[in-house]
C-alpha cells in the first residue's frame, strides 16, 4: 500500500512540468499555432533558475528569472513564427537547439563544468508540509510535501479551463484557431491574440522549467528536460485540445515517468526502464489516431 501511495506521490511530482508546459502550449494550439519550442523554453528556465539561485541565493528571484528567460524565447518564437511568418516547426526546433547548445557552452565557460552543475549555494524550492493534510493518513502521503509549483499546477488547470471557455479572451483565441479569416472579418487582431497565447504558454513553461531544476535536488544537467516539451505536445493532441483532457494525459505520461523511476530499483536493464515513458507516448498516440480515424469515418 505504501509503495502505491509513494508511486502516486511521485506521479504528481513528475506530472507537474509536463502539465504546466502542456496547459501553456494549449493556448497556442487553440490559437492555431504549433509551439514546438516548449522544450527550449523549459530548458532555458531550468538553466536560468539554477544560475540565478546560485548567484543570489534567492529562490523567488530564480523562478522569476526562469520565467523571464522563457518569455524572451516566447517573444523570439512569436516574432519569427507569427510576424515574419516563418515555418513554426523550424523556428521551434531552432530555439530548442540554441538553448541546448548555449546552456552547455555557458556551463563550461562560466563554471568550468560539463554535463552537470551543482553547488551548495544553489537554493532549491522547499516542499510544503500542510498541517491540514498531515493528520489525514492517505491524503498526507499523496498530496503533502510537494513544492508550491505542484499545487499551483492544480489551480492552473482550473484557470486555463475558465479562461478558454468562460472569458472573451478564450473565445477570441478559439475563434482565431478555428477560422482565421472569420476572425479577421469581425475585426479581431489575429496576430496580437496569437502573441498573447504564446506568451501565456511561455510563463507556464518557465514555471515548469524552474520546478524541474530546483525541486528536491537543486542541480542543472544538460538537456535535463528530457523531451518533456514534446511529451507536453503529445498530451495536448491526445487530450483533443481541452484543458481537462490535456491534464489527464499529462497525468498518464507522468505515471509512466514515475513508474520508470520506481523500476530502476529492480534488476532490469536501465535502457529498457527508461524507454517506458516514450513507449507509452507511442502507444497512446497510436490509439488516439485509430479512435480519431473511426470518428471521421462515421
Amino acid at each position: 500500500m505504501d509503495a502505491l501511495l509513494q508511486l502516486i506521490h511521485t506521479t504528481l511530482r513528475m506530472t507537474t512540468p509536463i502539465s504546466l508546459a502542456a496547459l501553456g502550449g494549449l493556448y497556442a494550439h487553440r490559437a492555431g499555432v504549433l509551439n514546438v519550442s516548449l522544450e527550449g523554453m523549459m530548458l532555458s528556465s531550468a538553466f536560468t533558475s539554477v544560475v540565478v539561485s546560485y548567484a543570489t541565493g534567492n529562490v523567488v528571484l530564480a523562478v522569476l528569472a526562469g520565467i523571464v528567460s522563457s518569455l524572451l524565447l516566447g517573444c523570439i518564437f512569436s516574432i519569427f513564427g507569427i510576424s515574419f511568418k516563418g515555418n513554426l516547426i523550424i523556428v521551434g526546433l531552432a530555439i530548442n537547439t540554441l538553448v541546448a547548445g548555449f546552456s552547455s557552452y555557458f556551463l563550461q565557460v562560466a563554471f568550468g563544468q560539463r554535463g552537470t552543475f551543482s553547488d551548495a549555494r544553489i537554493v532549491g524550492i522547499e516542499t510544503l508540509d500542510i498541517p491540514i493534510l498531515r493528520d489525514i493518513p492517505i491524503l498526507n502521503q499523496i498530496l503533502n510535501n510537494h513544492t508550491p509549483i505542484v499545487y499551483l499546477s492544480f489551480i492552473t488547470l482550473l484557470i486555463v479551463h475558465v479562461i478558454l471557455y468562460k472569458t472573451k479572451l478564450g473565445v477570441y483565441i478559439r475563434t482565431v484557431g478555428e477560422n482565421e479569416e472569420a476572425a479577421k472579418s469581425v475585426g479581431l487582431p489575429v496576430m496580437r491574440i496569437r502573441y498573447v497565447a504564446i506568451l501565456i504558454g511561455s510563463i507556464l513553461c518557465g514555471l515548469a522549467g524552474a520546478n524541474i531544476s530546483l525541486e528536491n535536488v537543486s542541480v542543472f544537467v544538460e538537456n535535463m528536460t528530457g523531451g518533456r516539451g514534446f511529451i507536453a505536445l503529445a498530451a495536448i493532441y491526445s487530450g483533443q485540445g481541452t484543458a481537462v483532457g490535456t491534464y489527464l494525459f499529462s497525468l498518464l505520461f507522468g505515471l509512466a515517468d514515475a513508474s520508470q523511476i520506481r523500476l530502476q530499483n529492480i534488476n532490469i536493464p536501465g535502457a529498457f526502464v527508461q524507454m517506458i515513458p516514450y513507449v507509452t507516448i507511442v502507444i497512446v498516440l497510436s490509439i488516439m489516431g485509430v479512435v480519431n480515424k473511426k470518428r471521421r469515418a462515421y
